[in-house]
């Protein structure tokens, strides 16, 4: 028994219908590779969105701290606490720190040994066969 020999119309349809599985394969795998795509971009663009409004909340706290350091409030403040200084006619009291609490970092206390627990048979060994001190 012989198998028939395919007619070319039938040839010719089956190489088609491979040919446009292809194609459409193609397709569907590229479509896939777009859509994986769109999603790293969305993902990035949100990360940035993020990153975006913690940069302009950073900024803001700048822009809040360089106006008060523009102010007159912060020039009296720097005067007073950092500078020492005080008004016409104000006194400015320094007190002295204490140089008894002061360490310097060359002299450090040395600890005090412990002494060493013993086990209560070695105390007991040494009460009973340690020479009287006189």
């Amino acid at each position: 028994m012989s198998l028939p020999k395919p007619d070319r119309s039938q040839l010719a349809v089956g190489v088609v219908i491979t040919i446009a599985v292809a194609i459409v394969g193609g397709m569907v795998w590229g479509f896939g590779q777009q859509l994986a795509l769109a999603r790293q971009v969305r993902a990035e663009e949100t990360w940035l969105e993020q990153r975006v409004a913690d940069e302009q909340a950073h900024h803001d706290d700048l822009t809040e701290q360089l106006e008060y350091v523009r102010s007159d409030e912060y020039v009296e403040h720097w005067a007073r606490a950092e500078a020492k200084m005080a008004r016409q006619g104000e006194v400015a009291v320094v007190v002295p720190e204490d140089q008894s609490e002061k360490t310097t970092g060359d002299t450090q206390p040395t600890p005090t040994p412990e002494p060493k627990a013993q086990p209560f048979w070695a105390e007991l060994w040494e009460l009973l066969l340690a020479p009287p001190d006189r």
